[in-house]
């Protein structure tokens, strides 16, 4: 992405350069970032988001002669900045030459020096009268390229990789683009569906909305860290359609992104957690909160599930028991009389077989937690190895 600049007082004064939308969207995260002139020499900056503003251009600024109104290029890559001044005055000084000897000095030269030294055209222009001077330096101009994009207008032009697609990619989806906007792929067996994503000031917001409206993908949305989150979905309400919410643009944060990656690693949020997120029209911190909830609920019935199995690891096989000898136990792990017969009923079930009921709230130990334990350990290995020849075979 290219961003033009215009150079104020404040800025050649002090060395700085205000964050523009451009720049705050592409140094999101970042106390410093490199920035890299026209003869490739790098300047290390600080990025100060508290004064709003990049710190520690002076360097640049005197060697380029720049002044107030004077513009520069930002071509933002990767992981720097590339600096392009556009004005003449951002031409390098030219080196200084021997200045040129007065005539009287000519003159003096000349005669001081022995007749036989002095070259042929130096006598003859002594003897016309004419005085000799130094030629006048080639005057170089220095010619700004045109960017490539301009050049070869229909060459696309390779873009890096933005950081979420690693995160999406963790989700179940794959990436299908090589540029903005984004779109991914959601395959879901019999269902599959499209995002197109774009970084907020990437390219216009009705642009990546008609992605959408033609059809071309289920869902677009503009990717924005949580600082900006106001402004993109400014952005995102000026191409809203009319009564039409469910067909606009979403709004997505690359921190609500990350939280829900960190959930995958503790429980399985696949693309389809994504798109009921995507219809209500926002992926961020605060849109994650009801499905956290919801895999905390899960991961608290499996803990149940643990808790109840510790229970039952002091009772001898072919024993029966009620419900209520374990209630007291129960209580001091946070569980309800409710919450253990589930459970209870569970262990009763294949593949389980732990338990046998006999009535409402009386069971049967078929045996021993620690010998269903190891036979479930079988239970694994053998359907691992049944899988994988199953995977095997042509």
């Amino acid at each position: 992405m290219i961003a033009r600049y215009v150079l104020t007082s404040t800025c050649l004064n002090t060395g700085t350069m205000s964050l523009t939308q451009p720049l705050r969207v592409f140094l999101q995260g970042k106390d410093r970032v490199t920035l890299k002139d026209e003869e490739g020499e790098t300047y290390d900056v600080g990025v100060n988001w508290a004064k709003n503003r990049l710190e520690g251009l002076e360097p640049y600024y005197t060697k380029r002669r720049l002044g107030v109104n004077d513009k520069i290029l930002l071509h933002l890559e990767g992981n720097q900045i590339v600096l392009e001044a556009l004005t003449p005055a951002a031409k390098p000084a030219r080196p200084r030459h021997a200045e040129a000897k007065s005539p009287s000095a000519a003159r003096s030269s000349a005669a001081g020096a022995p007749t036989g030294e002095r070259s042929a055209g130096e006598q003859r222009s002594w003897v016309s009268g004419e005085e000799s001077l130094p030629e006048k330096p080639e005057k170089r101009v220095k010619v700004t390229p045109y960017p490539k994009e301009v050049i070869f207008p229909h060459k696309p032009v390779a873009s890096e990789t933005p950081a979420f697609s690693a995160d999406l990619e963790a989700l179940g989806f794959s990436r299908e683009s090589g540029s903005a906007p984004w779109v991914f792929r959601a395959a879901l067996g019999r269902r599959t569906f499209h995002l197109a994503l774009a970084k907020f000031g990437e390219m216009e917001a009705k642009e990546l909305l008609a992605y959408r409206q033609q059809g071309r993908v289920q869902y677009a949305a503009i990717v924005a860290g949580e600082s900006s989150k106001p402004e993109a979905l400014a952005e995102i309400a000026a191409v809203r359609p009319s009564g039409l919410a469910q067909t606009g643009l979403g709004f997505v944060s690359p921190e609500a992104l990350q939280r829900l990656v960190k959930l995958h690693s503790v429980f399985p949020v696949g693309p389809l957690d994504i798109e009921r997120l995507l219809r209500e029209g926002r992926i961020d911190l605060e849109a994650i909160q009801n499905l956290e909830q919801e895999i905390s609920g899960a991961l608290r019935e499996r803990s149940h599930f643990s808790a109840v199995l510790t229970l039952l690891a002091d009772q001898p096989p072919q024993k029966v028991f009620l419900l209520a000898d374990l209630m007291p136990m129960a209580r001091e792990m946070n569980l309800e009389a409710d919450q253990l017969q589930k459970v209870l009923e569970s262990l009763s079930n294949p593949p389980f077989l732990l338990l046998k009921r006999l009535s409402p709230g009386e069971f049967l130990m078929r045996q021993s937690v620690e010998q269903t334990l190891a036979d479930w350990i079988e239970y694994a290995q053998v359907m691992t190895r049944r899988l994988q020849g199953v995977l095997r075979e042509p």
